[in-house]
């Protein structure tokens, strides 16, 4: 059967130039990266080389790259780490962070850190005045996701960058769904710590990285060796790493014209299903998203149905994050919008990326198209739209 993957915020499938830089490494690349002979000499290059080519994407130095085992793990090593590092006090998160952010942050909670907790916008966006407003004389640290995984909304992050600057709080933020979509510098977001995962980009599961500006500190997560500047021990997966880089790579070349053309794709179904399909809602700002990402609400059906009968018919497409998927929860991020529980589970995320083509998304309509009419037959469907007139939140 005819694949038709358009889940990119999931995972994005193997770039050939990123399977073709790690199979160069395990074939020849055995060696430690810490060992002081030829062997782990080669290794230190290459691991060297995959960190510059991710700096490049981000725009700063190589040195400010720590190497991780993904999103999760960078995300974890910015909140324990940097809270740690500056003691109790106060952080200020927004309500429609990755997992891996609002855990740690739980966690951090029964050691008697408090934290606040910002809502956005019905369109899914924090407004920054909310972020600066909640600073307070002990708050340490701010995380602002930069784009929502779930929604595809971008936050703004430069703006609350700006404000804390003069009050000394440390500023993360979850980059790890915008890398190779929208331009993303370091330097110019003004923040401190910065997390990657290379899957979301072409490059290999099982390896990301957090950016760490010059001065801060962070108290490790894993401990037993010096690798990555003492800032996380273990030996380094030296191949996967340069797929990583090889991603980064490639991101950099193709970002303006692939966002451009993603974007006009995504555009346009979004115009087809609505024309085709009464009772839609689309969530998040349209002047502010990723150029991939469609998150809509389909007023009668449940979200989960919808995705098992598509992949019947070869599509694969998400109800939402992908790392809660097999949860019937509501998303934690459309219920911070406003929508209700019933419009959360309604909610398709369709996602872009390399590989989409106009055929894909002109199938996913005309599949998408039938199995809602069976849905709504089969429940006798009235068409009165989910808590708010049919369209675009925000």
């Amino acid at each position: 059967m005819l694949e038709t993957y358009l889940d990119y915020n999931a995972s994005s499938p193997l770039r050939p130039e990123v399977a073709a830089a790690i199979s160069r490494v395990l074939e020849h690349g055995y060696g430690n990266p810490s060992s002081i002979h030829r062997s782990g000499h080669r290794s230190k290059v290459v691991l060297e080389a995959a960190r510059e080519s991710v700096a490049s994407l981000l725009g700063v130095g190589p040195e400010g790259i720590v190497f991780t085992s993904g999103g999760t793990e960078a995300n974890n090593l910015a909140i324990l780490g940097a809270a740690r590092a500056r003691g109790p006090g106060h952080i200020i998160v927004s309500a429609i962070e990755h997992s891996s952010v609002l855990e740690p942050l739980r966690h951090l909670e029964t050691e008697g850190y408090p934290v606040s907790r910002i809502r956005p916008d019905a369109g899914g966006v924090v407004d920054p005045a909310d972020v600066l407003r909640e600073v307070q004389d002990d708050t340490i640290l701010v995380s602002l996701i930069h784009s929502s995984n779930e929604v595809g909304t971008l936050q703004p992050v430069a703006e609350v960058a700006r404000g804390l600057r003069p009050r000394r709080v440390l500023l993360h933020t979850d980059a790890v769904q915008s890398a190779g979509k929208v331009p993303l510098e370091a330097g110019g977001l003004g923040v401190d710590l910065l997390s990657l995962s290379a899957h979301k980009m072409g490059g290999p599961p099982g390896v990301g990285c957090l950016y760490v500006r010059e001065g801060v500190t962070l108290v490790p997560l894993l401990r037993g060796g010096g690798q990555e500047s003492n800032r996380r021990a273990g030996t380094e997966a030296v191949a996967l790493l340069a797929g990583f880089g090889a991603a980064a790579e490639l991101a950099v070349l193709e970002l303006p014209a692939e966002g451009a053309r993603l974007r006009a794709l995504r555009d346009r179904l979004e115009e087809d299903l609505s024309g085709r399909i009464p009772g839609l809602r689309f969530h998040g700002r349209p002047d502010r998203r990723l150029p991939n990402t469609a998150s809509v609400g389909v007023a009668g059906c449940r979200g989960e149905e919808m995705v098992m009968a598509l992949d019947l018919e070869g599509i694969a497409i998400s109800t939402g994050s992908a790392c809660s998927a097999g949860t019937v929860r509501p998303s934690h991020v459309l219920e911070a919008m406003g929508c209700s529980p019933e419009e959360a589970r309604s909610t398709l995320r369709i996602s872009l990326g390399r590989g989409t083509t106009e055929e894909d998304l002109l199938r996913l309509a005309e599949s998408l198209c039938g199995i809602v009419a069976r849905i709504r037959g089969a429940g006798r469907w009235a068409a009165v739209p989910l808590g708010a007139a049919p369209g675009r939140t925000g």
